[in-house]
């Protein structure tokens, strides 16, 4: 998407030189999620305002046009924020909702159950709530004795403030507190896993790195890195953490599987870039292009001209349909009755072949030349959206439901005793991956990515869908 709006354009990854969808977008700042049943991005414009890409064809729309603070969504679908007088606005395509909280909100952390907690400041102590849009009834409150700050997390299912000495958590589903984790300085950057099993925390003037183990609440161990940090991005599937210096345009790759420093490549850090692509690829500002490394050997593997104009967003989406001439609607997906149980009967071969197969298929990276530029014929959009023929993934592939990748055999095996949905209880599958054991919790495989991310919001956990079978 180009940065100060216009056409955006999608592309099955790694195939970056074949446009398979072309429409318009707003400028864009950051991106806040993605619906994918809807096909739409909810986006931070150029001026700050929440909208909304429609990427099946609408125009792009504002979702609000007052300036709200601590904008996030859980789903892509309901943007949260807070207006200037403190009120929590939810903005839904079908209508907004507001709520006026006894003390002006200075923080919303919205829950993938559909739940929020609000947070406040009231003198030296830090009020939060628990509400369920669209009711405006408070379900629960707590009081903690402390000042928020700028930097806070969503890790799982707990909500956890950075103080000078600690990180201060509650647990989402009923604020109940949880042990505070001590530090040695005032944290300036965290970033969870995906699973929420680990966090790693940047302190101020602190060339090292702490990686927190949420399961005994305390900092498991540090890595040393070659200067002091400014700043956390995590891969999305919590492959990478890459880590951006105080000094110099660069990025240190740690690997979150070995706790190891890969090495440091030269990169600008923007809104989106660096950013870990699906394979494993790293993408990165470089000058006028992007590049794109290997996660492992940091090798250069791709460059595309002139991409560093554009804004860069991951995702994996299915939903680039031809649609009959005169239908103004987008399709919709109906959700399955029932959930498929759990199954494991799918040979490992025909699992990695079907892994390959989707990503292939099913990976989108959303990009398109600035306004002005002279795009490349090789991936020039064309004047009219092409119609890409409907594509099904064929019955033998399957999709997994990942919760959690641990490096405690008995951990893993406690948190899937722990996960039961529709009566299939999660299972634990030990991997390798550079030489050290993986300890994966998972639900699966199911016959389509549509039923396990029903099976991922039935859970009532952070869960992230890959295809295939680890």
């Amino acid at each position: 998407m180009p940065r100060s709006g216009g056409a955006v354009t999608a592309y099955l990854y790694p195939r970056l030189d074949s446009v398979v969808w072309t429409g318009r977008a707003t400028s864009v700042d950051r991106v806040l999620g993605f619906d994918p049943e809807g096909g739409a991005l909810a986006v931070v414009d150029a001026k700050g305002q929440p909208a909304r890409v429609d990427l099946r064809g609408a125009s792009p729309t504002i979702a609000s046009r007052a300036k709200l603070a601590s904008l996030a969504t859980p789903n892509g679908v309901e943007i949260y924020g807070i207006d200037a007088a403190g009120s929590v606005e939810r903005l839904t395509r079908g209508g907004d909702w507001t709520f006026k909280p006894p003390i002006p909100a200075k923080g919303v952390f919205p829950q993938t159950d559909g739940s929020i907690v609000i947070a406040a400041q009231r003198g030296k102590e830090a009020v939060l709530w628990l509400m369920h849009p669209p009711d405006t009834k408070i379900r629960d409150s707590v009081t903690l004795p402390i000042t928020i700050g700028s930097v806070t997390a969503q890790v799982g299912d707990r909500v956890y403030f950075a103080t000078d000495t600690a990180l201060v958590g509650v647990r989402s589903r009923d604020l109940s507190e949880v042990p505070a984790i001590r530090v040695h300085g005032r944290v300036v950057a965290l970033a969870p896993t995906p699973s929420g099993d680990r966090i790693y925390v940047a302190m101020e003037n602190d060339p090292s790195l702490a990686v927190v183990d949420r399961y005994t609440d305390r900092i498991g161990t540090s890595i040393d890195l070659p200067g002091k940090i400014a700043g956390l991005r995590m891969d999305g599937l919590g492959r990478y953490v890459l880590v951006r210096p105080v000094r110099g345009d660069s990025a240190w790759v740690i690997a979150v599987a070995t706790n190891h420093v890969v090495g440091a490549v030269q990169t600008k850090w923007t809104g989106d870039l660096p950013a870990t692509a699906p394979d494993g690829a790293i993408a990165l500002y470089s000058g006028r292009d992007v590049v794109f490394v290997d996660g492992e050997t940091l090798q250069a593997v791709r460059t595309i001209a002139g991409g560093a104009s554009d804004y860069w967003y991951f995702t994996f989406w299915n939903g680039f349909r031809a649609r009959a001439a005169g239908v103004d609607e987008p399709v919709s997906f109906a959700m399955p009755d029932s959930v498929p149980r759990d199954s494991g009967s799918a040979s490992s071969d025909s699992a990695t072949r079907a892994t390959v197969d989707s990503v292939t298929r099913s990976v989108q990276s959303v990009r398109a030349p600035a306004i002005g530029q002279h795009p490349q014929p090789a991936r020039a959009a064309q004047p009219t959206p092409p119609v890409v023929p409907e594509r099904t993934a064929p019955s033998s592939s399957p999709f997994t439901v990942s919760f959690a990748a641990l490096l405690n055999a008995e951990k893993a095996h406690v948190l899937a005793d722990s996960i039961v949905v529709g009566g299939s209880h999660a299972r634990v599958v030990p991997s390798q991956r550079a030489g050290t054991t993986i300890y994966r919790v998972v639900l699966g495989p199911f016959a389509n990515r549509a039923a396990a991310e029903q099976v991922g919001r039935d859970s009532k956990r952070s869960y992230w869908v890959f295809p295939g079978q680890p």
